[in-house]
């Protein structure tokens, strides 16, 4: 997934001198060939993310297209102010890269969590946020922000994310259907995808029809398709490897608070909002957090019940 971004920004640079690409002291095959061939558009300024968004705003402002990157908590959180005041203030064409959404550094413990950055990202204006499940799926949304401009932050994973069977449409602010089902809907978004195919395959040997939908853009949020299901659907999820606070349940919440009855009652699953004094691999940590697809199939399950 990283590769996929960094390569479609690499092609993208040698097109257009425009484009600059910034790393926060993180480097991999294709950083170096920016390195090599791309050197004035390029920089690598360190562990010094507050420095990387204020350079970044500079050269917005003077007609480039920046990509700051580096890992989600550090160029989110640790510069957010600089990004308001910076960027969304001025609307100005840079994107945040964060690498190791979730639980991915689970391993190096609380500091490296990423469990609150579109919560605070999501309510600046002017911000769109993408959270591509898949490589191919980065690729494409990475494309779709360059081609949109602005403000905006993708946040991927840090490698082995799922490969859906097939390619399929990526559209910025289009939703992706990619489990047929007709009782229950789950709305999910990132490499956390995983698990909710696997709920829903777990589902289905017990007679729920179980819905997946890929919210890969957050915000704007696809508010059509969330109105639909919440009139067809018995019972709508939605999953993310993020607080339950402010992110993606948040968001549908907010859309389906405003559907007059007749509506599917809705229920959230993501991160207690408590501090995780954990740490381990990122499926041990799902696990604990009770958001892998065993536990969500059973929580689905005792759900449907109460119908």
């Amino acid at each position: 997934m990283r590769l996929s971004t960094v390569e479609t920004i690499y092609e993208a640079a040698l097109e257009n001198p425009d484009i600059h690409f910034m790393s926060g002291d993180l480097g991999h095959v294709k950083t170096k060939e920016f390195q090599k061939n791309l050197r004035a558009q390029y920089l690598n300024a360190g562990m010094a993310e507050q420095n990387i968004i204020g350079v970044a705003a500079g050269l917005a402002l003077t007609g480039k297209k920046v990509f700051a990157y580096s890992i989600v908590p550090f160029i989110t959180l640790r510069c957010l102010e600089q990004i308001k005041d910076d960027v969304c203030n001025h609307n100005i064409d840079v994107t945040v890269i964060g690498i190791g959404g979730g639980f991915a550094y689970g391993n190096a413990g609380a500091t490296h969590y990423s469990i609150e950055d579109i919560a605070a990202l999501r309510a600046l204006p002017n911000m769109k946020i993408v959270c591509p499940a898949t490589p191919y799926e980065a690729k494409m949304l990475t494309k779709e922000v360059i081609r949109l401009g602005g403000p905006a932050y993708i946040r991927l994973g840090r490698g082995k994310e799922p490969n859906l069977e097939k390619e399929y449409s990526v559209e910025f602010g289009k939703a992706v259907v990619v489990n047929l089902g007709n009782d229950v809907t789950i709305f999910v978004s990132g490499p956390i995808i995983s698990e909710a195919l696997r709920a829903a395959e777990i589902l289905e040997k017990e007679n729920i029809s179980t819905e997946v939908i890929n919210m890969h853009t957050i915000k704007p949020l696809n508010a059509d398709i969330v109105c639909d299901r919440a009139k067809k659907r018995k019972m709508l999820f939605t999953l993310e490897e993020h607080n339950v606070i402010g992110g993606l349940g948040s968001a549908v919440a907010e859309i389906v608070s405003k559907i007059r009855d007749p509506r599917a009652p809705l229920h959230c699953f993501g991160v207690p909002d408590k501090w995780p004094k954990l740490f381990g691999s990122q499926q041990y940590l799902r696990e604990q957090m009770g958001i892998s697809g065993e536990l969500v199939a059973e929580k689905i399950k005792k759900e449907i019940k109460t119908l």
